[in-house]
């Protein structure tokens, strides 16, 4: 019975996601042109392209060449079209997510082994983020690099941390190197990684000496492996160097006061689409989160097509406005849980290594995860001033912290669990979860029928005229 929910739930996604993908235009998603040039100059001249052909070329070649070679062998059934062929990497994505979410699930289980129920919680939760699922249909890195995380995290908690030893050392440097040749911000995990195996150390769950040596072999094969696009193309722009455009201004001060301050919560609940709110941290990274700030993810319900919106991103419907008003305000209690299970991991984490005693491995496991969203969320921070965008702020994408989002639903999760007991808090949080999930949902369903929009909102939610 296990095993039969647990294949229902993850076959249901990969439907959705194969159903979505199929019916998303390879030229919709973020940046696609830029890709796609790489993509193509890639894998018909063999080459990495230069700045001055696509800015993309900052990125290490991997997912260029995969998708590339995928769509190459591919472009028979797209009538030799080797940019629309690209769809085909689409689909396989969209069938690998599922897979990731399994690591997840299995990840989950293994330190909250109490409760099977919620480790379904987490991955329907999990799956059905919207942030997740815009990604997925669309030709991107975030999506590859959140399947390979979510592997590479599933090898490290399960295989390496709780009985280290120097052949899973060299394991976890082969397969860091390859997350890390798929985009610069994987580093954050392998970084997080290093720093655990120190803190195994230093609460004397593994010996000093033995540590400095697994992290050596470790890193040094990483390295070796997914540091070389960045060591020999270090010139030319593999930082991204050539894109920043306030080298003359020190690095905390390319930023207003605005960006960190301005919330307006009330447009953000009403309108929260761009171009409202430019260049706002939070207001545009919870309507990202949460809905479609940058409208990529066109529904056709709304009588929107990916056509319409590459002519114009400002367009826009009134039915879509209110919809991802709705997804705003919905998920305001799911922020809330989320944001407090989060801050609950770091003051534990905090405790833990402040006693430095020998930890149990669900609590070394924990600080883990905490300290890599931790790294990821200020490397994030950090981008968004080194690549600062005054005009419209459009390096503030929740899809870029997406392999590590799923840590943020992990704490929501165990938090939630240790609430079951004060049924009068836990039962009103998990309805207003559960109500979230089902509009996520919804909204993750783009071009299917009405039939499903039309249940949610004419028979589940009858009274929405009132709010």
């Amino acid at each position: 019975m296990n095993r039969l929910i647990t294949g229902i739930l993850l076959v249901f996604f990969a439907v959705l996601f194969v159903h979505n993908a199929w019916l998303y235009s390879p030229w919709g998603g973020y940046d696609k042109d830029l890709h796609m040039a790489y993509a193509k100059i890639l894998t018909f001249e063999h080459r990495i392209p230069v700045y001055e052909e696509t800015p993309e070329s900052y990125n290490p070649p991997l997912f260029y060449w995969l998708s590339g070679q995928l769509a190459k062998n591919t472009s028979p059934w797209f009538n030799h079209d080797f940019l629309e062929s690209l769809k085909s990497w689409q689909i396989l994505m969209a069938l690998l997510v599922p897979l990731a979410g399994w690591f997840w699930l299995d990840t989950f289980r293994r330190f909250n082994p109490e409760n099977k129920f919620y480790s379904w919680f987490f991955i329907a939760w999990l799956l059905s983020l919207p942030v997740l699922n815009k990604m997925i249909p669309m030709y991107n890195l975030e999506v590859p690099q959140f399947i390979s995380a979510s592997f590479l995290i599933w090898f490290f908690l399960k295989f390496v941390l709780p009985k280290p030893s120097l052949t899973k050392m060299v394991w976890l440097g082969i397969f860091s190197g390859g997350v890390l040749s798929l985009r610069l911000m994987s580093f954050t995990l392998l970084l997080a990684m290093g720093l655990t195996m120190i803190i195994a150390a230093y609460v004397k769950n593994t010996g000093f000496k033995t540590m400095i040596k697994h992290n050596l072999v470790f890193t040094v094969i990483a390295l070796l492996i997914g540091g070389q696009y960045y060591f020999f193309y270090r010139d030319n722009g593999a930082f991204g160097d050539k894109m920043e455009d306030l080298k003359h201004i020190p690095l905390w001060q390319r930023q207003p006061k605005t960006f960190y301050t301005d919330t307006f919560f009330r447009t953000m609940m009403r309108v929260p689409v761009r171009p409202n709110f430019p260049n706002r941290f939070i207001p545009i990274f919870y309507s990202d989160f949460w809905g479609d700030y940058w409208n990529y993810f066109p529904q056709q319900r709304f009588g929107l097509t990916i056509n319409q919106l590459r002519k114009d991103r400002q367009l826009i419907t009134p039915e879509r406005i209110n919809r991802l008003a709705w997804q705003n305000r919905v998920n305001i209690i799911p922020t809330i849980i989320i944001l407090l299970g989060f801050f609950r991991a770091l003051v534990f984490a905090v405790k833990r290594l402040y006693r430095r005693r020998p930890l149990p491995q669900k609590q070394l496991a924990e600080i883990f995860l905490t300290l890599f969203f931790t790294v990821t969320f200020a490397a994030f921070f950090y981008m968004n001033h080194k690549f600062a965008n005054l005009y419209k702020g459009d390096t503030i994408k929740a899809s870029y912290l997406l392999y590590a989002i799923p840590v943020l639903i992990y704490f929501a999760v165990d938090w939630l669990g240790q609430l079951e007991k004060r049924r009068l808090i836990f039962y009103p949080l998990m309805t207003a979860i559960l109500i979230a999930m089902v509009f996520n949902l919804e909204f993750k369903l783009g071009n299917l029928t009405k039939l499903f929009n039309n249940l949610i909102f004419r028979l589940i939610f009858p009274y929405r005229r009132f709010f």
